[in-house]
């Protein structure tokens, strides 16, 4: 019984999905063919095939989730069966390693959110199971030199010695080097390790539960929470740190309902099972030259598949109280960040199809390809529809039926199953954000947390409405990363923005020239040929025509407060802050000589902690 509960789940999924995928390629065809299918017509309706399904796969991820959390008396549980088994009165047993690896990061602040973890462990009474590492990779000799004082004075403040620090002199590996060096030197010393970011916080409750879940389930390989984003301060930051409260949950909700024990790891605020890890995960160096040869970059979804495939199993389990992250801070931050997670996803196309990788584990590494893929086949879709829209424009083809003007799109009674059709898919995209800002809005404590029903309607709109914007934008930035990286530009990894910063226009003018381009182009082309056809193009050139000023206006910390004053974009982390996020809310007095003076202020020399060298 155990092998058929994952296969029915898995069917209550995907047959949704691919009948859906299946009446919309239909309705598609039937769109296209009226006058016969021309070779930019057949070139739509496969680009729609394949992008289509995407769509589909995260309509019923939300779908799934958001009927969970609505009709189940514990949507974790009824989520991910490996919730239900958990006994939290059991003791923590097993010695665990909490493992913080750092690159060019800001000293002080990455302290201190080691510290609101160490104190939060520290209330479980399990302390003594547990020892905390920092893992330096920086490349920064001076902020290498501040990571010492800042590892000194934080084992000062906490009085004790279970704080150690290592810095490599050479980042072979990146992140994943950096864990696989801890894993030789001390793997053997620990039952489990928490992957923390440096950005990353994760309660003591939380992180005792994983332990015991891993206790009890001898066979899970690594266990993921949901990281909830927090301390966003800009308007960018706040409307992606609400979307990600108000939608993000429902999705995993969904996702761990059909994955199972083949869910996905994604780098931190998870639990590992040391030994099969460290015997099982070493990452390959792909052959050849370019973006896609080298280091893996985006190493967390090939260790999953890599312990999957010795036995063990992933969990993605939907629980995010308690397990916390920063997000970027502006548009181009994340654009930045973006740009390195297309080149390590890209990079899985060479991992997808070594043996003995399970199905999922698969599905996993091409949906993280596709997740890039897609914007450059949309971008294709739109070509094919400016070329048909050129031969609609032929005076010698009669594309004129009754009640159409003279250049639209789709010839005659078919523009309203074409419109029909555009309505479904703009659906699928909004239906789960109105949907997981509904459950919110339905239970009186979330209400009240979110700053109130009023607010928290008025912030999912906001929300919903930057992200139809700002879709078409992303589509061009995409499209771009994808292009140069076949093209053969690598990227070089750098350290993550985590404090806002004010946008100049000019900057903002001359990173979004592409954009530019594109939408000025589009407009022009709609205007020339087709003008009746511009309501079809408008959304996709609003957004990348005004992109410069939504990144700068977004950028601002200022106008993200003043939103704030007003109850908009207010998650619970920030109108009622756990212990761990309520310290990081205000500046700390043991701390300020240190930020105040860039990490150089003396400390005392009767600083305690062991340097792990």
């Amino acid at each position: 019984m155990d092998g058929v509960a994952p296969l029915a789940r898995r069917l209550v999924f995907a047959v949704p999905v691919l009948s859906m995928t299946a009446a919309a390629v239909t309705f598609m065809y039937q769109v296209l063919r009226p006058m016969g299918m021309t070779p930019a017509e057949w070139a739509m309706l496969v680009l729609f095939s394949l992008s289509f399904v995407w769509i589909a796969i995260w309509f019923w991820n939300s779908m799934l989730g958001f009927i969970i959390q609505a009709f189940s008396r514990n949507p974790g549980e009824a989520s991910s069966p490996i919730l239900a088994k958990l006994n939290r009165s059991a003791p923590v047993r097993a010695r665990t390693a909490i493992v913080m690896p750092i690159y060019n990061e800001e000293p002080a602040r990455t302290c201190r959110r080691l510290q609101a973890t160490f104190r939060s462990i520290e209330q479980t009474g399990y302390l003594d199971r547990f020892e905390f590492y920092l893992l330096s990779d920086t490349t920064d000799l001076s902020i290498a030199d501040e990571e010492r004082l800042c590892h000194a004075h934080l084992s000062e403040l906490l009085a004790t010695g279970k704080i150690h620090y290592r810095r490599r002199e050479k980042n072979t590996g990146r992140k994943a080097g950096n864990i696989a060096e801890f894993g030789r030197r001390w793997g053997k010393d620990f039952d489990f390790m928490v992957v923390l970011d440096a950005d990353s916080v994760m309660s003591g409750d939380l992180i005792a539960d994983l332990v015991r879940m891993m206790e009890e389930n001898p066979d899970a390989g690594i266990i993921q929470t949901v990281a909830r984003p927090i301390l966003s301060e800009t308007l960018f930051g706040r409307l992606q740190q609400f979307g990600g409260r108000a939608t993000a949950e429902i999705v995993n909700t969904g996702v761990g309902f059909w994955q199972m024990g083949d869910g996905n790891y994604y780098g931190h605020n998870a639990i590992i099972r040391t030994a099969p890890f460290f015997e099982h995960c070493d990452l390959p160096v792909l052959n050849g030259k370019g973006p896609l040869s080298g280091e893996i970059m985006s190493h967390d979804f090939v260790e999953a598949a890599y312990i999957r495939r010795a036995g063990y199993k992933v969990w993605n389990v939907p629980v995010g109280e308690g397990s916390y992250e920063e997000i970027p801070p502006t548009l181009l931050d994340y654009v930045k960040r973006d740009r390195r997670w297309c080149q390590g996803n890209l990079q899985h196309s060479r991992v997808l199809i070594e043996k003995g990788l399970s199905p999922l584990s698969r599905f996993h590494m091409a949906s993280g390809i596709m997740s890039y893929v897609a914007s450059p086949l949309w971008f294709l879709f739109l070509a094919a529809s400016v070329v048909n829209l050129l031969d609609q424009s032929n005076p010698g083809l009669s594309y004129h039926g009754p009640g159409s003007g003279s250049f639209t799109l789709v010839p005659g009674d078919w523009n309203v199953m074409a419109i029909t059709l555009f309505c479904t898919i703009m659906a699928m995209l909004i239906l789960p954000k109105f949907l997981g800002t509904f459950l919110l809005a339905l239970n009186a404590r979330e209400r009240a947390r979110f700053g109130g029903a009023a607010g928290l309607f008025a912030s999912g709109l906001a929300e919903t409405a930057m992200s139809v914007i700002m879709a078409p934008v992303m589509m061009v930035f995409q499209t771009g990363f994808v292009v140069s990286i076949l093209l053969g530009v690598s990227v070089k990894w750098d350290g993550q923005a985590r404090n806002g910063h004010n946008i100049a226009m000019g900057e903002a003018l001359r990173r979004h020239a592409t954009n530019l381009v594109f939408g000025g182009g589009l407009l022009a082309l709609v205007l020339t040929l087709a003008p009746q056809s511009l309501l079809w193009f408008l959304p996709l050139i609003v957004g990348p025509l005004l992109s410069p000023l939504i990144t700068t206006v977004t950028s601002s910390r200022r106008l993200g407060n003043a939103f704030a004053r007003f109850g908009l974009l207010m998650t619970p982390e920030e109108t009622a802050p756990s212990m761990e996020i309520a310290p990081l809310r205000k500046p700390d007095p043991a701390w300020a000589s240190l930020i105040g003076g860039g990490g150089t202020a003396p400390i005392s020399s009767g600083a305690v902690g062991t340097p792990a060298t």
